[in-house]
């Protein structure tokens, strides 16, 4: 959810004030400490503010999206962070956490980077300190600096870059199927279907992961592979934790730090949210492609037509276009190519309108404020900023093309 889109939800908020301190009410499984991580990373946090928000939102509703509690003076408290609305009705942008982190890294600033006053009932008291080892264990995935890194796939070589736009490029390797690359970890799927992951700096050692593999995905301290035979295995942790398996019969996937969505043979898209071992929630059926972000899933049909939605996996599909081959989403951008090559992206909330990129474009990648798009005759592509900004060319000649955005 945009900042623009919270805005106009936050008017109600109440001046500063302390809120109650209350244990969520919501039976979800979607709370807890990797949530705030999740989402205060998202909204802007980092460093020993990213551990003070984790701690806070414990603190304040355990991290539950959709706790409520009600103040003597009418007052809604609402979501994580527990942001009061003075005409006590429930706010849709308090009650998604996106919006809610985002909302209280505002508030956050606003206060001159202080937690004091608005929560000064929950920030250093004793249950606050009793969550900070907890909550810098949910931190440590998000802490390494995010410089920014583009990589390229030229032939079976996987190139990267970190920093700006104008690195120099970084040979990792030479037998490379496939790539990604998320926050501090690169991940390779080899021409003899191996699944190898390094973490730290581009000179670290590869690690082993699955062989037998036909696609996999990073996110946060996740690893998602999908076998040659269909079978999706996910692990949680280091490099070298244990794989926990989820479902058989998948065709696409895409996972979170705390989502993982499933395209199926028959066509039906599903979701599960929380641990490894939650349930599936059905979501649409005839799915050719799912893909992640935030609180947003995005589901590519068969017949070329996009739906996206934005907050629980319960929530209402909007209808995004018709015609699409390929897209990518974060929580504020969602991006699409048309069968015809032309790129479009929007900014904002999912009723904003298209900005037209470019042509020729087959794939496209979205990081932060970064737009990347593979071209039809190889070019790798990217533009940092808003979406007016120039391209820049990064490779001439590539079979894929992949990007985090920089901090």
């Amino acid at each position: 959810m945009s900042r623009r889109l919270c805005a106009l939800l936050t008017a109600a908020v109440l001046p500063l004030l302390s809120t109650t301190v209350i244990t969520g009410q919501a039976q979800a499984d979607d709370h807890g400490p990797e949530v705030c991580a999740y989402h205060a990373d998202q909204a802007g946090f980092a460093g020993d503010a990213l551990i003070e928000a984790i701690a806070v939102g414990m603190t304040e509703s355990d991290c539950r999206p959709d706790a409520t509690h009600r103040n003597p003076n009418g007052q809604l408290d609402q979501g994580v962070y527990m942001i009061g609305a003075a005409n006590g009705e429930v706010n849709p942008c308090y009650l998604n956490p996106s919006c809610n982190s985002e909302v209280a890294h505002d508030m956050y600033k606003a206060q001159g980077d202080s937690w004091l006053p608005k929560w000064k009932a929950s920030y250093g008291t004793a249950r606050y300190q009793r969550w900070l080892p907890v909550a810098r264990q949910a931190a440590e995935p998000y802490l390494e600096p995010r410089i920014g890194r583009v990589g390229v796939l030229s032939g079976t070589t996987l190139l990267v870059k970190e920093g700006t736009l104008w690195e120099q490029w970084l040979n990792q390797r030479g037998d490379v199927a496939r790539f990604e690359i998320d926050g501090n970890r690169i991940g390779v799927l080899t021409t003899g279907g191996e699944v190898l992951v390094k973490e730290g700096d581009l000179y670290a050692q590869w690690v082993p992961q699955l062989g037998g593999v036909k696609d996999f995905h990073l996110a946060g301290n996740r690893i998602g592979v999908l076998r040659t035979d269909g079978s999706l295995a996910v692990k949680e942790g280091t490099l070298w934790a244990s794989w926990t398996e989820q479902t058989k019969g998948v065709v696409d996937f895409d996972l979170t730090p705390n989502r993982i969505g499933a395209v199926f043979g028959d066509g039906n898209a599903s979701v599960k949210e929380g641990s490894l071992w939650d349930g599936w929630i059905n979501q649409l059926p005839g799915a050719k492609g799912i893909e992640l972000a935030g609180n947003r899933i995005g589901v590519l049909r068969q017949n070329g037509t996009l739906a996206v939605k934005d907050g629980t996996p319960y929530a209402y599909w909007t209808e995004q276009s018709g015609d699409v081959a390929d897209f990518d989403l974060t929580p504020t951008r969602v991006g699409i190519v048309h069968s015809g090559g032309l790129l479009r992206v929007k900014d904002g909330d999912l009723y904003a309108g298209w900005v037209d990129q470019l042509e020729q474009a087959v794939d496209v990648e979205l990081s932060g404020n970064r737009v990347g798009v593979r071209q039809s005759h190889g070019a790798f592509q990217v533009k940092e900023g808003t979406l007016w900004a120039s391209w820049t060319n990064q490779a001439p000649s590539t079979s894929q093309g992949d990007l985090t955005h920089r901090r």
